[in-house]
């Protein structure tokens, strides 16, 4: 399918992926994104799309979202991911501040919401993939984001948490309406380390109980900084059992 020059800034073949770099209005702000999908897709083929989301500090192009999408496209996939909301090539770049300003967690939350709903619309309306095979990878920060992003959204299959507990930006669990008790139709692994700085056991164990439908959950050595191979395998077997 043909996109419009607006959206797509630039798109490079790289062995035998497409690497398409796309930024699209949103709240008029712009949500810069990378798209990864296999290089030769048959006309009638339509793929699942995974999004996979940074960890704070991070972007679209570093290694937990760029060479991972490369990896998985591989396998027949579509890949995409945005900057989060002061992240990466946003407008406003100043990640701090959300250890700053705590009491934005609520409006950030929701900014990213929108932001993974209409990236969704956005690459469906015009590349060929299925959006009744959508799955979401996050890591720490985007993890985080992605609990009430997935939630909010209501057409994800799959989806993998990696890194993360209850409260903050994803969300108390405590209340009977909260987000993430509406994922009733999502398959969700949670990923966590059993020496996690940042995030308790107990945090991540309250998150994981309140998931509603299909869920399991994996506890790996190491510390919360160390997203590496076993991390992502992980999640990247979760998604291959359910897309």
């Amino acid at each position: 399918m043909n996109a419009p020059s607006s959206l797509w800034l630039r798109e490079e073949l790289n062995g035998d992926v497409r690497e398409i770099a796309f930024s699209f209005q949103v709240h008029n702000e712009s949500v810069p994104g990378l798209l990864i999908l296999p290089r030769d897709v048959d006309s009638a083929e339509h793929l699942p799309l995974v999004l996979i989301q940074h960890p704070g500090m991070s972007s679209k192009d570093d290694y937990f979202v760029r060479d991972v999408a490369i990896a998985w496209a591989k396998r027949g996939w579509a890949c995409a991911g945005i900057d989060a909301p002061l992240h990466g090539d946003r407008d406003t770049h100043d990640p701090m501040s959300l250890f700053r300003y705590r009491e934005r967690y609520p409006e950030i939350a929701a900014c990213f919401a929108r932001e993974i709903s209409a990236t969704i619309d956005q690459l469906a309306a015009n590349f060929p993939i299925d959006t009744a095979r959508l799955g979401y990878v996050g890591y720490s920060l985007g993890s985080m984001l992605g609990v009430p992003a997935v939630a909010a959204d209501g057409r994800f299959r799959v989806a993998a948490f990696c890194l993360v507990g209850e409260g903050g930006l994803a969300g108390s669990v405590s209340e009977p309406d909260a987000p993430v008790r509406t994922m009733t139709g999502v398959a969700v692994r949670v990923v966590a380390k059993l020496s996690d700085e940042l995030i308790s056991r107990a945090a991540t164990e309250a998150l994981y109980a309140a998931f509603p439908g299909e869920k399991d959950i994996v506890w790996l050595p190491g510390g919360h900084y160390e997203i590496g191979p076993d991390v992502i395998k992980a999640a990247g077997d979760w998604l291959k059992a359910h897309l």
